[in-house]
């Protein structure tokens, strides 16, 4: 019986995933078709013929780490009609423990995007399309900030652009010290200290 051919959307996430491993144990800088074509034992062309240019296939590499987060980022979920019990804060505790690096897993595809965001920061095009992933999660938490603002259980005495801003730079600064600096943060205190802050930063006053 003959071997079924791989299809070309399989040989996209196949490269991809060979891409994200490079990444994340050598760093974007030695992401390149060469290395990654020993890397995946083929020559270049696969990954030219897919991909086109590396910028392409970093976003398509940034962009597989959002795979099944609990954020839609082209289609936002109105909590609106959430019931009376519903917790804003742990919902978004919830959302940003999907990227924080509190297992391998998360610790691996959190350096890749944050490898491919430090990276875009000199390539303009890229960091654009970097940035439309980031602002439909903008989009999600300010929808539950409003929320949990209305029903009286998020502080309200500064913008929810703000509240939005400082609920990522936490974030972000957990990620960082959890991935780059890890003898300061150990993985059993991450989710902890991710809850305790949210509850300090976005609590009513």
């Amino acid at each position: 019986m003959a071997e079924r051919r791989e299809t070309a959307d399989e040989r996209r996430a196949r490269l991809v995933v060979v891409a994200r491993d490079l990444i994340a144990d050598e760093g974007v800088a030695a992401c390149t078709f060469r290395r990654l074509a020993k890397a995946a034992g083929c020559s270049t062309r696969p990954f030219t013929h897919a991909f086109g240019t590396r910028d392409a296939l970093l976003r398509e590499v940034a962009l597989s780490t959002w795979e099944g987060s609990p954020v839609d980022v082209d289609a936002p979920v109105d909590p609106a009609g959430a019931p009376a019990d519903w917790d804003p804060i742990g919902e978004l505790e919830r959302i940003g423990s999907h990227w924080l690096p509190a297992t391998d897993a998360r610790a691996r595809d959190e350096r890749v995007y944050l490898e491919i965001v430090l990276h875009c920061m000199t390539r303009p095009e890229l960091w654009r399309e970097i940035l439309g992933f980031s602002a439909g999660a903008n989009r999600q938490v300010a929808l539950i900030l409003e929320e949990g603002r209305r029903r009286g259980r998020v502080r309200n005495d500064l913008p929810v652009e703000d509240l939005v801003m400082a609920y990522w730079s936490f974030h972000a600064g957990l990620g960082l010290v959890a991935v780059y600096e890890a003898p300061y943060l150990p993985r059993e205190r991450i989710d902890p200290l991710w809850r305790a802050g949210l509850e300090a930063l976005l609590g009513p006053r």
